[in-house]
């Protein structure tokens, strides 16, 4: 092997071990899953319902109040398959679902955990998650229950 060879050799496992590495940390960089189908910013369409006033309860939740207010949303996108969950929170570190599931027929179990460790802005904006019903929930109305990422459950909605 001559010398031009030697060095092309070692170019290229150079190369390998660099796109390795970088792959690797831009999976490690990529946080928790995101069990949405599609998230943006902004407010699911309307109508929308505002949290149910006690969680676990057959009641129907309150229409939702004024955009702006800060409110947790949720809303039908394609009834019975689809819905919207909107939470308000900093723009640039929005909460991310990590799990979805069917907690019984009709109720939904979302999990949100905060995204990053990074330095997050202090102002107030909405970011929408959309979501198709697990298999298992099929029964209307549906109770959607999101969850912290330590278990506790944040709010409950009732989607008629």
């Amino acid at each position: 092997m001559n010398l031009y060879q030697g060095k092309r050799r070692r170019l290229r496992t150079l190369a390998c071990a660099l796109a390795v590495g970088i792959l690797l940390g831009v999976a490690a960089c990529a946080g928790a899953p995101h069990a949405a189908d599609r998230s943006y910013r902004g407010v699911v369409a309307s109508p929308s319902v505002a949290p149910d006033a006690s969680p676990g309860s057959s009641s129907t939740a309150s229409p939702a109040p004024p955009q702006g207010s800060g409110t947790p949303l949720a809303g039908w996108v394609d009834k019975p398959r689809r819905f919207g969950v909107t939470l308000w929170g900093s723009s640039s570190c929005p909460a991310v679902p990590t799990r979805i599931e069917a907690a019984g027929s009709d109720r939904v179990n979302i999990t949100f955990e905060q995204a990053g460790d990074n330095v997050c802005t202090a102002d107030l904006a909405p970011t929408t998650h959309e979501f198709t019903v697990p298999a298992g929930a099929h029964t209307l109305p549906l109770a959607v229950t999101l969850v912290d990422g330590q278990g506790g459950t944040m709010h409950t909605f009732v989607l008629e």
